[in-house]
C-alpha cells in the first residue's frame, strides 16, 4: 500500500470529494481524520468508514472558518496518529448562482462572510494549524482546491470564483516560501473538475434572475456531457502526497481538458435544442 505509514487530515470529508478521498486514503492504508461541521454527518461517515478501517479513521466535528475548531482537529489527530504529515484543505461550498448585480448589499455581504470564510480564510486557518507541526517533523504534504474560477472567469459564481481565485493566490505565496525553507514541506493546487457533489446540489440560482427548474434542466445536461468521475478525479491526489512527490506548487487537474471542451460544446446544442422545443 503506498500510504502505510501516512497520517491525513481532510476537510470537509463527510461528503463528495472530501469523502472520496479519505475513502482512498484508507484504501492505501493512511490513518485519516474527517471532519465537518454537521455532528450527525461526521458520526454516520465515521460508522460507515470505520467497519472497514477501524481505528485508522477518527472523526471531529470541525467548521473550518473558526480557527480554535481547526486546532482541535489538528490537536486530536495528532493524539490519535502521533502527527500530522498531509492536509488536504478542500472543505468549501456555494450558495447562490447567478448575476453579481442580483445581488442585494445584504445578501452579497452574508454570502460573501460564508463562502470566503471556509473556502478561503477555512484554508488559511487549516494551513495555519498544522504548519507548526510539519515543520518540527520536517515533512509535511498539503494540497488545496482551486476549482472553478481560481484562474479564469466563471460566470454566475463570482463570490465563489473570489474565494478560489484566493485560495490559488495564497497557494502559490505558500509555495514559493516552502521552497526557500530546510524542511521537506510541499504544497501542491488541486483542480478537480466539474463533479456533481453537494456543492453543484445545494447551489441556490437567484430568483430575481432565472427559473430554478430551467437551471436544473440545464445543470443535468452538464452533468451528463462535461462532469468528471469523482473517483478517477481524486485518484490524481495521491502522487502528490507521498513522500517522492518533488512538486511544490504546481496546479495539477483531475479531468481531461479536452473532454470539458468537448463536453461544453455539446451542452450548448442540447441547451439551444431545449429552447426551440419549448418556443414550438
Amino acid at each position: 500500500m503506498k500510504m502505510e505509514n501516512e497520517t491525513a487530515i481532510i476537510t470537509g470529508s463527510t461528503s463528495g470529494i472530501g469523502k472520496t478521498l479519505a475513502k482512498l486514503f484508507l484504501q492505501e492504508g493512511a490513518k485519516v481524520a474527517i471532519c465537518s461541521r454537521n455532528k450527525e454527518k461526521v458520526n454516520q461517515t465515521l460508522t460507515e468508514l470505520k467497519e472497514k478501517h477501524r481505528d485508522n479513521v477518527i472523526g471531529v466535528v470541525c467548521d473550518v472558518s473558526d480557527p480554535m475548531a481547526v486546532k482541535n482537529l489538528v490537536n486530536k489527530t495528532i493524539e490519535a496518529f502521533g502527527g500530522v504529515r498531509i492536509l488536504v484543505a478542500n472543505a468549501g461550498f456555494n450558495l447562490s448562482y447567478g448575476p453579481f448585480e442580483c445581488l442585494s448589499l445584504d445578501r452579497a455581504s452574508k454570502e460573501a462572510n460564508l463562502v470566503i470564510g471556509t473556502n478561503l480564510i477555512g484554508v488559511i486557518h487549516s494551513i495555519s494549524a498544522v504548519i507548526p507541526h510539519m515543520k518540527n517533523q520536517g515533512y509535511g504534504r498539503v494540497i488545496t482546491l482551486a476549482g472553478g474560477g481560481a484562474d479564469r472567469p466563471l460566470e454566475h459564481m463570482t463570490i465563489y470564483s473570489a474565494s478560489k481565485g484566493g485560495v490559488l493566490a495564497l497557494s502559490k505565496c505558500l509555495a514559493l516560501e516552502f521552497k526557500q525553507n530546510p524542511e521537506d514541506i510541499k504544497l501542491n493546487i488541486f483542480f478537480p473538475g466539474m463533479i456533481h457533489t453537494n456543492l453543484m446540489r445545494n447551489t441556490c440560482v437567484i430568483e430575481e434572475w432565472r427559473d430554478e427548474d430551467e437551471f436544473r434542466e440545464e445543470l443535468d445536461l452538464m452533468m451528463k456531457f462535461v462532469a468528471t468521475d469523482i473517483e478517477e478525479s481524486c485518484k490524481k491526489v495521491i502522487p502528490y502526497v507521498l513522500p517522492s512527490c518533488k512538486s511544490n506548487g504546481k496546479s495539477f487537474r483531475g479531468f481531461s481538458l479536452f473532454k470539458l471542451i468537448r463536453g461544453f460544446r455539446k451542452v450548448n446544442k442540447e441547451t439551444k435544442k431545449l429552447a426551440k422545443s419549448k418556443k414550438s
